[in-house]
């Protein structure tokens, strides 16, 4: 299968670096990464419970990078009851 995905720069940068890194073609990285990303979706409690983590973690730093005001907040603590 192939599908055309366009990514903002900032994260297409990131990717490209990444599997670089790793010594993968960006194609090879990508399949991993979602690969990995299935298994923890399918996973134990755990696995999922670190994939919502993760995916919560990301979001709020999109927010945040967006130019979203954090002033009045709740903290990532406080919404997850840590």
């Amino acid at each position: 299968m192939s599908t055309l995905v366009e990514l903002p720069e900032q994260l297409e940068s990131a990717v490209r670096a990444a599997a670089a890194e790793a010594g993968l073609s960006v194609s090879d990285y990508v399949t991993r990464v979602l690969t990995a990303d299935q298994a923890a979706a399918a996973g134990t409690p755990a696995e999922r419970a670190a994939r919502a983590d993760a995916l919560a973690a990301a979001a709020y730093r999109h927010w945040v990078a967006g130019g979203s005001s954090q002033a009045g907040s709740m903290s990532m603590d406080e919404v997850f009851g840590r």
